[in-house]
């Protein structure tokens, strides 16, 4: 495979951007976060959306550290990364991604598990035949 410019192209269209995950998705996940992990004082609505923005920030994070090529894997149920290699980027990428992000309203306890469970649902749902559960945004 030889680069040429369509490719160039891609490659540059790639690190223009700065997240992968729907509004969708980014939903889905906050839901299913917030039935796992509770924050002090804040109500269940403040909660969403807390989660949602940590959320969006991790993805900046993935987006920035993970080749597009794996990353858009969450968008392809088709294709797929083994078993072996979606252990492996989760090894890789947990502490990465929790050295990149401090969220300090949280103790590092609970930050980790949070940055833990959005990645382990993220690099699940690069397996194959797996996709992210996307949640229909109302107006």
């Amino acid at each position: 495979m030889k680069l040429n410019k369509k490719k160039f192209k891609k490659i540059k269209k790639d690190a223009e951007g700065t997240q992968m995950l729907t509004d969708g998705q980014v939903a889905a996940l906050a839901e299913k976060l917030n039935n796992e992990i509770n924050f002090p004082i804040i109500g269940e609505n403040l909660e969403e959306l807390l989660l949602a923005k940590i959320i969006r920030r991790i993805d900046r994070k993935v987006y920035e550290l993970l080749p597009n090529e794996y990353y858009s894997l969450v968008k392809k149920s088709s294709d797929g990364i083994s078993d072996e290699d979606a252990e492996n980027i989760e090894a890789r990428m947990t502490p990465l991604i929790n050295e990149k992000i401090n969220l300090p309203f949280l103790s590092e306890e609970m930050e980790e598990k949070l940055i833990g469970f959005v990645l382990n649902s993220l690099i699940n749902a690069m397996r194959k035949n797996l996709k992210l559960e996307e949640k229909k945004i109302e107006e």
